[in-house]
């Protein structure tokens, strides 16, 4: 059974996979609200329709060490099967069982709606542009892969929410497997803007 999940894993998301992203949400926007941020209140979820590969505190490697400090549950090999699957993004596709309505978000649409992402001057406008388009979203939210340890009880999941010009949160996610699903143990905020 682990063998198919890992296999499963490494050419696309499996069924697993969707219900750990749903875990997170669920813990993340509890009770519609956001619980990583400003406490904003949410009608709508929007996610980036393919799933992230960038790191949290640097573009070549991950502090692991420093995660470890704040997720202290987090052991390396659930760190090992995260690094296998990380840098290759996926497509999410809208299978999340979520109480909140949500929107996949193509790249494309983003840059339609960003086309001037670096540029500070035009930040305001685009970010007033995005709100209109997603009135009740608090920005857009997007994944990295699921990393699994060997025996598929813990899971682990980067997540990042855009929401403004200097407004945004990436964080780690532990989440385990128990009796009754995928339930989030451990959460660390490794940046904030």
């Amino acid at each position: 059974m682990i063998l198919v999940a890992s296999v499963a894993n490494s050419h696309g998301q499996n069924v697993d996979d969707y219900k750990v992203y749903d875990a997170v949400i669920h813990h993340m926007f509890r009770d519609g609200i956001t619980r990583f941020d400003m406490n904003a209140k949410i009608g709508e979820i929007v996610i980036r329709d393919r799933t992230h590969s960038e790191y949290a505190s640097g573009s070549l490697r991950e502090n692991w060490e420093q995660v470890k400090i704040r997720i202290r549950s987090l052991n390396d090999e659930t760190i090992a099967g995260y690094e296998s699957v990380r840098k290759n993004e996926n497509e999410l596709k809208t299978k999340l069982d979520i109480p909140f309505k949500y929107s996949l978000i193509s790249d494309k649409r983003l840059a339609d709606v960003f086309p001037n992402k670096n540029d500070w001057d035009k930040s305001t406008e685009q970010w007033n542009t995005f709100y209109k388009l997603y009135p009740d979203s608090a920005g857009y939210n997007s994944f990295s892969r699921v990393g699994y340890d060997k025996a598929g009880h813990y899971a682990l999941v980067y997540f990042v929410n855009w929401c403004g010009q200097l407004c945004g949160t990436g964080s780690y996610v532990l989440v385990e497997k128990g009796e009754d699903g995928w339930v989030v143990k451990e959460v660390a905020g490794i940046w904030i803007s």
